[in-house]
């Protein structure tokens, strides 16, 4: 209207301050008080953890982003330390903090930290609590993605949200599977900047794999193979132990 073209991003920002942090602080106060917020802020700034948990954001998220682009196509030509440094240094690492600090890492607070660790609460006399809660957090989760599924027919939409959903539930538990190991919502929220990084960029440019290759790439193979490896090797039981009630 005004001939001022502003980036989506910057919409998703919003949102995400508005429809996701915003009321996860005022539930949490109203619910659990000032040391419910205390509690969520130990979680969100909790960084000193076992290293070893930072090769999956930084090396296998990565790793298995661009893995389908190299078996597709090969390695990229001219494939030096002068297009590889700023590949791996602008378009990763840089791309991962910004949407780290800007999205993902409120985002997680809010889908981990608040919804699905209250729900594997609410599901403690149930077999596998923390798999429920991954499976039903995942529509909702869907649902604020939708945007970037529908094309072509309603029924290609609905075909394409259906497939999201259960994307959703692999990635969901993922990450319901780090915070029960860490008790970290930032490595949980590392690990989502890390894949849109690698895979997309955020609003200061392109990502990792649009600089080596030219195009963006898709996050389904990296998060859908370590969602997997997560679901069938913890059993369903994503790292919970004892009563979920102590994490809250």
């Amino acid at each position: 209207m005004y001939g001022i073209a502003l980036p989506t991003e910057s919409f998703l920002i919003a949102a995400t301050a508005v429809a996701l942090l915003l009321p996860v602080l005022v539930i949490t106060w109203i619910a659990d008080g000032s040391q419910g917020l205390r509690t969520l802020r130990r979680r969100m700034l909790k960084v000193r953890i076992p290293l070893r948990w930072y090769l999956l954001p930084l090396v296998a998220v990565p790793v298995l982003v661009v893995l389908p682009l190299v078996l597709s196509d090969g390695v990229p030509t001219e494939l030096n330390a002068a297009r590889l440094g700023p590949a791996v240094g602008i378009g990763f690492l840089l791309q991962t903090a910004v949407v780290l600090v800007t999205v993902n890492w409120w985002e997680e607070m809010a889908w981990t930290g608040f919804v699905q660790a209250r729900l594997q609460d609410r599901f403690r006399n149930r077999r596998y609590p923390a798999m429920l809660a991954a499976v039903a957090v995942a529509p909702l989760f869907a649902v604020q993605h939708a945007f970037m599924m529908f094309e072509g027919t309603v029924l290609d939409g609905l075909i394409q949200f259906g497939i999201l959903v259960v994307f959703a539930v692999i990635f969901r538990s993922l990450q319901g599977w780090l915070y029960n190991r860490t008790d970290s919502l930032f490595l949980v929220g590392l690990v989502h900047a890390a894949g849109n990084a690698a895979a997309l960029g955020s609003i200061v440019g392109v990502g990792l794999a649009s600089r080596l290759y030219g195009q963006p790439a898709g996050v389904t193979v990296a998060f859908g193979v370590l969602g997997l490896i997560v679901i069938i090797g913890t059993r369903l039981r994503l790292g919970l132990s004892g009563d979920p009630s102590r994490r809250r």
